[in-house]
């Protein structure tokens, strides 16, 4: 790459998409916009906390008041009784988060010659990929029976799986189901079967899995995103990574475009890149098994367990055959260590 590279394609329209692209453009750098189709989740709940990661993001307050409060998080996790948990966010229903996020201002047209590239959707250059596991998920809407809750979300661990309730209007939201078929885990459980009526099939069947790409980065391109980088939902914070590798694909651009990059410089910032999502990625899943490890004692969950520590075992293997990084973050520049 030049020093002043001309112009950087970003392709996707999910929030790493987004974000990266508004982050270039407040840095003053030229970017062409390709929307490629995806399918979103169903509904999302957005703490504050990744409220006011996009907010500085974007560069603007997003306009939050029109969509649905969360106020409490209940859970019943294991063989513990439901537990009420003051929280503060808001929840959306399908499409609706990228309605809330500014569209890109570029007008560049998105068949331009670019000097580098943005994968935020597929496909990707490198398309081999680790798995972490294997969990269905799937998502139907539904009706609250008890409407007074609805500023409320819940979250029940079953023999064989997990279910999330997440309101997205006054007596509707939407459950997921992690493991089982959601019937069936609605069928068995202890809190949520006397509160909601599915008010359609389910709908939306997906892997909820940890996984990642083998490679996030190559000459002249990096990848990011949840199609690249994907969390498992039991963390709740998919959208707030997904922010978090905005912030570092702008950063790393920023870095390769204010240098004199010669190749070995460049490698060495790419694969600086590389190795903070595979860090971010080995403490996900550590987090994920304390979740699993005390959901319940099944086989069900044993499995999920297992493969969880067999993930964070070739994170660790992997980034050993890394250098350590050589850069840190710094109000959204990346700066030698």
């Amino acid at each position: 790459m030049s020093k002043q590279p001309d112009l950087i394609a970003i392709l996707g329209d999910g929030i790493s998409a987004r974000c990266c692209t508004r982050l270039l453009e407040r840095s003053g750098i030229r970017v062409s916009v390709d929307t490629r189709q995806r399918s979103g989740n169903p509904a999302v709940m957005l703490s504050e906390a990744t409220l006011n990661l996009l907010n500085d993001c974007l560069g603007e307050r997003l306009p939050t008041d029109q969509y649905h409060p969360i106020t409490r998080r209940i859970v019943a996790w294991g063989n513990n009784d439901a537990v009420s948990i003051k929280h503060s966010g808001i929840a959306l229903g399908a499409h609706q988060l990228n309605k809330l996020l500014p569209q890109p201002v570029s007008d560049i047209g998105a068949d331009t010659a670019a000097d580098f590239r943005v994968f935020a959707a597929t496909p990707f250059p490198e398309s081999s990929h680790q798995s972490f596991g294997k969990r269905i998920g799937s998502a139907a809407e539904v009706v609250l029976l008890c409407k007074e809750e609805s500023n409320a979300c819940w979250i029940e661990s079953l023999d064989s799986g997990w279910i999330f309730l997440i309101p997205t209007a006054h007596g509707q939201g939407w459950l997921l189901g992690v493991g089982a078929k959601l019937d069936t885990l609605l069928s068995r459980s202890r809190y949520l079967q006397r509160r909601v009526v599915v008010a359609q099939p389910a709908r939306a069947i997906f892997e909820t899995a940890p996984r990642m790409l083998n490679r996030l980065s190559g000459p002249n391109w990096l990848a990011c995103g949840t199609q690249a980088i994907a969390f498992d939902p039991i963390c709740g914070d998919g959208t707030g990574q997904a922010a978090r590798e905005a912030i570092l694909a702008a950063a790393v651009i920023q870095a390769l475009a204010d240098r004199d990059c010669a190749e070995t410089s460049c490698d060495k910032i790419l694969t600086h890149y590389h190795s903070l999502l595979l860090a971010s990625m080995r403490r996900h899943l550590r987090l994920c098994a304390q979740f699993y490890t005390s959901g319940g004692c099944t086989p069900w969950w044993q499995q999920q367990v297992s493969d969880l520590i067999k993930g964070f075992e070739w994170c660790s293997a992997q980034l050993e055959k890394l250098p350590e990084p050589k850069y840190e973050l710094h109000n959204f520049r990346l700066i030698p260590r």
